[in-house]
């Protein structure tokens, strides 16, 4: 194995912290209107769409939202509201066990992820973190989103970073496996400090 020089972060579940169903119960919910609320939105192809940047904001999207689940309309637009974004909130042990261990030892931090336009538009002024790392790549913005092979080398070429030389981590395996099919090593993201060891042992 080549030597790592560059640690590639996920976002939602490894950085930002992602409960869809607290966000959920958050409102109020409960029960099988809280589940089908939840489902409505975060398994909606829409969700998805928009990681995509076929919307280019929430707005765009929420007539969608409630055309698919009209029974629902009332619940989306309360999950919806302008300050919707501040679900999106930091992973303090990740950033400090882990994310700010890799930057002090001197290593280049990227990010990659799947997100919304303007979800990441609110989190990238929100946190300092992003001050540290050497560049990002956002599915919404480069239409295409993990596991596809594109986004992975979206990363490398406009960085200019052999696969070799990085180690991806997100917190779900489908990508993981996807940054490998392109050479990158890569782990599942569990927790902060299970991820510091995984580093530790391949050599950081």
């Amino acid at each position: 194995m080549s030597r790592i020089r560059n640690v590639v972060f996920d976002l939602g579940g490894v950085m930002i912290n992602y409960n869809p169903a607290q966000y959920i119960a958050d409102m109020g919910l409960k029960g099988t209107l809280a589940e089908e609320v939840c489902d409505a939105i975060f398994l909606s192809p829409v969700w998805g769409d928009m990681d995509k940047g076929v919307y280019a904001d929430y707005l765009e999207a929420l007539p969608v939202f409630i055309k698919d689940h009209p029974h629902l309309e009332k619940e989306i637009r309360a999950f919806f509201h302008p300050l919707w974004h501040e679900v999106y909130t930091l992973k303090e042990d990740t950033e400090r066990i882990l994310y700010d261990w890799v930057y002090e030892k001197g290593y280049d931090i990227y990010i990659l992820s799947n997100f919304s336009a303007d979800g990441f538009a609110y989190i990238e002024k929100k946190y300092p973190f992003f001050k540290k790392a050497r560049g990002y790549v956002v599915s919404a913005y480069e239409k295409c989103v993990k596991p596809q092979p594109e986004i992975y080398r979206i990363l490398l070429d406009r960085f200019g970073l052999k696969a070799s030389e990085c180690v991806f981590i997100d917190d779900y395996e489908v990508n993981v496996k996807g940054a490998r099919d392109v050479g990158m090593n890569s782990f599942v993201f569990r927790d902060p400090e299970d991820a510091k060891k995984q580093l530790m042992e391949m050599g950081l």
